[in-house]
């Protein structure tokens, strides 16, 4: 007896019968009088991708990102796509909005509060840890077996580590999605190595978001054949310049009155108290400007947050500076801005919010470290500095505000990187390409 696929009808031998029935030459027909033979072309069937993020409470960068990607309509064409993360959670919520079927996972109290970044390793934390993992990578088995995907890409750490070890018992190839610098900058020793051993044993492929991050990969020991750099991008037809007054309105700002800020998560080493110390500088100079902080702080950094407030009060700025709480319109509280200005005293792993200041028409003052180097040409399309050297950025804010034609020349310079380098389209060509080599079609 046959096999029962032999005996369904294939799309392609329906196609030759009805050529056939027509008169039309078939596959292996070769008249003389029309050419070489036809070459009927079976549509490819969308890959299956499972992307895993199981961030709860906040849209992160890596969140942003995701869900922006998932958004292009390219990647609806050739993708069908389903997201691993948490109920409830801001992600589930902006994924729902664009239509992208979502499976609950998540990890428990336990592990996902459990900090590693700044902070050494403690084995009674991280053992209860591992256990819960465990929990987490059993869960994620199940919805591979629902959902059967080509691969999983995961976007955390944690997720990374419960990704890698189901897709491995899986059979199913694990791409980590690397949003991070593992280096001794965020992670202590045992973590990074821990990371290390992990992705050389699970991960088919590591995308680190930048060459820094890259190179932090291969300086811990992951092997360069599972490296594969992929820069972020975002969607510029989102990323215009918005006319909108409200955040001058909310500060009570003329039009005239210069408005620098700081855009990010409130934390030590984004540098917002080195941000206060610019501003007290510049106003102690006697110069028309105010600053805006906004973000917002995560529990565990209240503390730094009081600490930030109280040096404004000490200082007397507070008619100076402002906080701001988190914009989900980040476009049109960036096109309030006159001048970005990026503090990070440690290096960033890439620096989302550059790009999207570049975008929309705002120049940047960046600190020199990290993925930034990559981004910003210096003095073409904006300017990097030592991380924490307050004298610096005054003297630059100082130059970009009055040597003529400085801030039009940036912008225009600015907008052209962006478009030339960091778009969504180009993110998802890159990832494509990456796909197409390790599930090949």
């Amino acid at each position: 007896m046959l096999p029962l696929y032999l005996l369904k009808p294939h799309p392609a031998l329906d196609q030759t019968r009805e050529l056939f029935h027509r008169g039309l030459p078939t596959p292996g027909d070769h008249p003389l009088t029309s050419g070489p033979p036809m070459q009927i072309k079976v549509p490819l069937e969308p890959r299956r991708l499972l992307f895993v993020d199981h961030v709860s409470k906040v849209l992160g960068g890596a969140e942003v990102n995701l869900v922006e990607l998932l958004g292009l309509p390219a990647a609806r064409e050739r993708w069908q796509v389903a997201v691993a993360c948490a109920p409830g959670s801001a992600l589930g919520a902006a994924l729902e909005k664009i239509g992208v079927r979502c499976f609950t996972y998540g990890l428990a109290p336990v592990l996902n509060e459990l900090r590693v970044v700044g902070q050494s390793f403690q084995p009674l934390a991280k053992l209860r840890g591992w256990r819960e993992l465990r929990n987490a990578e059993t869960r994620l088995g199940e919805i591979l077996s629902e959902f059967r995907p080509d691969a999983v890409i995961s976007c955390t750490n944690k997720d990374h580590f419960a990704a890698g070890a189901a897709a491995r018992a899986g059979g199913i190839p694990s791409l980590w999605w690397v949003n991070d610098l593992m280096t001794r900058d965020f992670f202590s020793w045992a973590v990074r190595k821990v990371f290390v051993r992990r992705a050389e044993s699970t991960a088919t492929r590591l995308l680190p978001v930048s060459d820094a991050a890259r190179r932090a990969l291969l300086d811990g020991g992951v092997s360069p054949a599972r490296i594969t750099t992929i820069f972020n991008g975002i969607p510029l037809d989102r990323y215009q310049a918005s006319s909108s007054r409200l955040l001058r309105e909310q500060l009570r700002l003329t039009d005239r009155e210069p408005l620098f800020g700081i855009v990010g998560r409130i934390t030590a080493w984004k540098g917002q108290d080195l941000f206060v110390q610019i501003a007290r500088q510049w106003s102690e100079a006697g110069r028309a400007g105010h600053f805006a902080i906004i973000g917002r702080a995560f529990n565990e950094d209240a503390p730094f947050e009081a600490t930030l407030k109280e040096e404004i009060r000490r200082a007397k700025l507070g008619n100076r500076v402002s906080f701001v709480p988190f914009q989900s319109d980040i476009v049109t509280a960036l096109s309030s801005l006159d001048v970005l200005l990026h503090c990070s005293i440690r290096p960033e792993p890439f620096g989302r919010v550059i790009i999207e200041a570049m975008a929309v028409g705002v120049p940047v003052i960046a600190a020199r470290a990290g993925g930034v180097p990559e981004i910003i040409t210096e003095n073409v399309d904006g300017s990097m500095l030592s991380p924490g050297h307050v004298p610096d950025y005054v003297q630059e804010l100082n130059t970009l505000m009055t040597v003529p034609g400085r801030r039009e020349s940036w912008i225009r310079a600015g907008r052209k990187k962006v478009a030339g380098r960091f778009t969504l389209d180009r993110v998802f060509r890159d990832f494509d390409r990456v796909l197409d080599e390790v599930v090949p079609r």
